[in-house]
């Protein structure tokens, strides 16, 4: 196809300058099946033209618009275990970068600003296909490019306080649907995003403190040695407790309940007196 060629040729160029006519077909094909142009080709295209100068303010509003105008982060969210799910996944990513972007140069209007924020807070609470890499088609990874959505809303300087329950209920609902282990570093995606709301400030020590106290003791009760699908979730938590630690800085006390679960972990489990 001569517009694939065309963008390939892209990937690398400097200074880059995306035209109209190569911004139009990026974003009808987002969620392509074909793993390298979505992913290699285009999902590198959005991230150049936000942070690399390849798209002008006017093409900036037109992603976020045509985003929004095509909901399709929610095309076919209840059939998993489709091809719809790249749709899903790569339109979280593309949201990612332009909360990123907006949160260092406001572009997005206040309601375009709470939309991406809302979805960003309940995507992973109704996305329930957790393909990682899927033969064939490359990466879907649902609950990753769900987490870096999340981390980038919850990041933002005008993300709002009252959408705390929702970054938590995110979290919560992602572990409680698992019924088998993460294979491609879900729970690192899952604590950065959290650690990048504490790093802003808009998740409170207090907050924090308090969720994981009532989340550690929900999983543990739940816990039982017959029940597989209860040990993965607890394994899932404790790498999330130990990817926040080290993604913490050393001097933050937000590390400490990290440590304490860390090591509840393990005495329960028998590993350490």
């Amino acid at each position: 196809m001569a517009m694939t060629k065309e963008l390939a040729a892209l990937v690398d160029a400097s200074p880059l300058a995306i035209t109209d006519n190569e911004l139009t077909f990026m974003l009808d094909h987002i969620g392509d099946p074909d793993g390298r142009l979505r992913d290699e080709i285009i999902y590198t295209l959005f991230g150049r033209g936000f942070f690399e100068g390849g798209f002008d303010a006017d093409q900036r509003k037109e992603v976020a618009a045509t985003i929004l105008q095509r909901n399709d982060l929610w095309r076919d969210i209840d059939r998993p275990d489709t091809d719809a799910v790249f749709g899903r996944t790569f339109t979280a990513l593309v949201g990612t970068l332009i909360l990123n972007y907006d949160g260092e140069h406001a572009f997005l209007t206040t309601e375009q600003r709470n939309t991406f924020f809302q979805w960003a807070v309940t995507y992973l609470q109704r996305e329930k296909d957790y393909r990682g890499y899927v033969s064939g088609h490359g990466w879907a990874h649902g609950v990753a490019h769900g987490a870096d959505f999340l981390g980038a809303a919850v990041h933002h300087p005008q993300f709002r306080h009252t959408l705390i329950p929702d970054v938590q209920k995110s979290v919560v609902t992602v572990l409680n649907r698992m019924t088998t282990p993460f294979l491609d570093d879900e729970e690192q995606r899952l604590a950065a995003a959290l650690v990048l709301g504490l790093n802003a400030h808009n998740i409170s020590l207090r907050e924090w403190t308090d969720w994981l106290a009532v989340e550690h003791t929900y999983l543990w009760n739940k816990y039982a040695n017959d029940n597989l699908a209860s040990y993965y979730r607890l394994s899932a938590w404790l790498r999330i407790m130990q990817n926040a630690y080290f993604l913490l800085h050393d001097d933050d006390p937000a590390r400490q309940p990290c440590l304490a679960f860390i090591n509840d972990y393990f005495i329960q489990m028998g590993f350490r007196g």
